[in-house]
């Protein structure tokens, strides 16, 4: 990171905002397929902070800003879940490793689901958390937490792997 001028900065981090924006607002203008493209809001928020701590935090908050210009129940959404399930995969990934990262970033998302359902009102798995009791509801959202997160983590070490070995990065990664 040390390589990176300010210029390089402000550009990927512009690029990675506007990518997790429109992943995350693509529910609002395509409403049955956007359903299937929201969850990747993660990947450029985990990317951001993977090669930057800032720099994801940066986007995190400049995705959910202009989110809630465009649909404030996205910008929750992204503020609760997917952003800050970015935030911990990106941040943890490479500087904790795999295990720490899938717990932590587990149940940093079932904290944020249930403050998504319970705070905001905004029922993660629709009215499935109506019919169940508050304990039953933890324990589910933190199953799929772990398996879901899993799965990010995953994917997003491959990923990142395969754009360091290509140089993707350039001289970003340090």
């Amino acid at each position: 990171m040390k390589n990176m001028s300010p210029a390089r900065f402000i550009s990927i981090g512009g690029l990675l905002t506007t990518m997790a924006v429109i992943f995350q607002s693509a529910p609002v203008f395509l409403p049955v397929i956007g359903l299937g493209f929201s969850p990747l809001s993660t990947l450029p928020v985990a990317i951001a902070a993977f090669l930057h701590i800032p720099l994801g935090i940066t986007v995190y908050f400049a995705a959910a800003l202009i989110l809630a210009f465009i649909y404030i129940q996205e910008a929750i959404i992204l503020f609760f879940t997917t952003g800050l399930l970015g935030i911990v995969i990106g941040t943890f990934l490479y500087r904790r490793g795999l295990v720490v990262s899938v717990i932590l970033s587990g149940v940093i998302l079932s904290l944020g689901m249930l403050s998504l359902t319970y705070i905001a009102g905004i029922a993660a798995f629709g009215d499935l958390t109506n019919s169940l009791s508050i304990p039953h509801t933890i324990v589910i959202f933190l199953a799929f937490s772990l398996v879901y997160v899993s799965i990010w983590n995953i994917c997003l070490r491959k990923l990142i792997n395969y754009l360091v070995r290509i140089k993707a990065f350039g001289n970003v990664v340090s």
